[in-house]
């Protein structure tokens, strides 16, 4: 398996010269491996990811809100008859998510009526996708804490695993489902937006924290965090200095990372 990060900025695009290092596009993570092109949210990184015609692209959203869907119609690669590209999200069905995508990407907020345009996007259901790639992958959702509604991710190919909880606003109750949810995972991916000072005048935002995450870290047995969904205002030089205390086995997401587990 390999995860290349397109996107790892919540709530809004950056680009200032203080945004370099860590990049500012909204969220997107690509996961490859054998025959699958697995993309996750499609955020202002969904411009960057290059849509492989020789494997089969399925993009799974988390959630509907602007930062995980805005980049969806920048792709070129979308705009190739040719490749066909699946869409599917376990938080409603296939219908509900098409008329989502449809009323963003059309007439009074986008200049084209995206769903139309394109009769290479093709809409399924979760589990149908689920029951038609077990052989090749396993994939379960689990429900998370955020307004509105999210959902993360867990895949499992041969031995290998990984765990995406795009977006979460951590609490304790949580801990145990979380914990089942991934385990054996080489790597989770953590929503770690706030501090825990910052949680506290932004606890309703359904966000969790850097300290959180290390918490769940350090009680969880997984291998390997990847911290992400940073603070719009938070600069390099803040993420440089806040990297300095996470333990081994937790790093800072970075914009055009690429963490190869095979």
């Amino acid at each position: 398996m390999k995860l290349i990060v397109h996107g790892c900025r919540g709530s809004i695009p950056i680009s200032t010269p203080q945004t370099v290092m860590y990049g500012g596009n909204t969220s997107c993570y690509e996961l490859i491996f054998s025959d699958y092109q697995l993309i996750f949210d499609t955020g202002t990184g969904f411009r960057n990811v290059e849509l492989d015609h020789l494997k089969k692209t399925i993009i799974f959203y988390s959630h509907w809100h602007h930062d995980h869907i805005q980049g969806l119609a920048f792709n070129s690669g979308l705009f190739n008859p040719k490749k066909n590209t699946y869409i599917t999200c376990a938080l409603n069905d296939k219908n509900e998510s098409k008329n989502i995508i449809h009323r963003y990407f059309s007439g009074f907020y986008f200049p084209i009526e995206l769903t139309k345009k394109l009769s290479n996007l093709k809409f399924v259901e979760f589990n149908d996708l689920k029951k038609d790639f077990d052989k090749d992958f396993q994939i379960e959702f689990l429900k998370l804490n955020h307004p509105g509604g999210s959902v993360g991710y867990s895949i499992k190919n041969k031995n290998k695993k990984i765990t995406i909880l795009l977006d979460n606003g951590y609490n304790k109750e949580q801990f145990l489902d979380l914990k089942k949810f991934a385990n054996n995972s080489n790597w989770i991916v953590w929503d770690g937006m706030f501090t825990n000072d910052e949680l506290k005048n932004k606890a309703f935002w359904g966000h969790s924290t850097i300290e959180q995450g290390i918490e769940f870290f350090h009680n969880s047995g997984i291998e390997n965090m990847l911290i992400t969904h940073h603070d719009p205002s938070r600069t390099d030089d803040q993420l440089n200095v806040l990297s300095k205390e996470l333990p081994k086995g937790i790093i800072f997401a970075k914009d055009g990372m690429i963490v190869d587990f095979t």
